[in-house]
């Protein structure tokens, strides 16, 4: 166990050496820059995620962008990654009382909140001339400054269907935010 205990210790101080690995939840889409970015456009892109969040509230959880290898302002680069969990399925009124989501309306939400997520990676490719890779459940793709690949226009085209392929998803999304505003 204490040789464990050593390894791991040992391979935390060589640091990493390639971007965090993307997670597989059915229920979030998880995202991480292909390349290192630089401390500043790091800082810069974290600021503009909680900017976002405190603009436009998450359905779920609030999108966050973390950095690997450094703390945002250490001056070195670093790849960033996040997720944005578009699922809530039930949540907490009170303590004790639990209210379930409609599937259906959870499902626009998703969808909604995928959208802004992919539009923000988009932004932010764009800015900084930085790729993304995404990934929901098994579905990957990539964002660039051009915007979605095939993988991922795919990946929100079946977040659609199942949405039931709302076409003025925004509008829906204020209208479920307001239906479900306990959650909060």
């Amino acid at each position: 166990m204490r040789a464990l205990v050593l390894f791991s210790l040992m391979l935390a101080a060589c640091g990493r050496h390639g971007p965090p690995h993307l997670h597989g939840d059915p229920q979030a889409m998880a995202y991480r820059s292909r390349e290192k970015v630089s401390d500043a456009a790091a800082v810069r892109i974290a600021a503009e995620a909680v900017g976002d969040a405190r603009r436009r509230p998450a359905w779920s959880e609030p999108n966050h962008v973390h950095a690997a290898d450094g703390p945002f302002g250490d001056s070195h680069d670093k790849y960033l990654y996040g997720e944005a969990r578009l699922y809530l399925v039930e949540y907490e009124t009170d303590p004790g009382k639990f209210r379930d989501v409609e599937p259906q309306e959870d499902a626009v939400m998703a969808y909604a909140d995928a959208l802004f997520t992919v539009g923000q990676l988009q932004r932010w490719s764009k800015e900084g001339s930085i790729d993304w890779d995404i990934r929901l459940g098994r579905e990957k793709g990539r964002v660039d400054a051009g915007g979605p690949d095939s993988d991922t226009r795919a990946l929100l085209e079946k977040l659609a269907k199942k949405a039931g392929s709302p076409k003025d998803v925004e509008s829906l999304r204020a209208a479920l935010d307001a239906k479900y505003r306990d959650r909060r």
